[in-house]
């Protein structure tokens, strides 16, 4: 059995393209938004507009990914490879609001 799907406006393909081209760049919404230069809230509506419409699914992808541990370090030396390229590398402790603050400016560069 094949899904219908509802008819859109040129206006529904418009922000339909642009809700994929988001989900395709692994940007945030709010950092996809800003670089297009338009209001994130717009993107949002949409999202919802087209969800509802049963276009989208309401069923979000996770934004965590699996990792493996290569080699087991019982030191405190720390390597992160980050899926767009960027690494960290730090030693010693760390506690868990800098490493937040480690991983998002470095999830943040393209």
């Amino acid at each position: 059995m094949q899904k219908m799907i509802p008819r859109l406006t040129s206006r529904q393909r418009y922000w339909l393209e642009h809700i994929q081209a988001c989900e395709a760049s692994g940007k945030s919404m709010v950092e996809y938004a800003a670089t297009q230069g338009f209001p994130v809230q717009t993107l949002y509506a949409s999202k919802k507009r087209l969800t509802n419409k049963g276009v989208l699914s309401g069923v979000h992808s996770p934004r965590f990914q699996r990792v493996q541990v290569l080699e087991a370090n019982s030191g405190s030396q720390w390597w992160i490879g980050l899926p767009n390229g960027v690494s960290a590398a730090f030693v010693g402790e760390v506690d868990g609001g800098s490493l937040r603050t480690i991983l998002s400016a470095a999830a943040a560069v393209d």
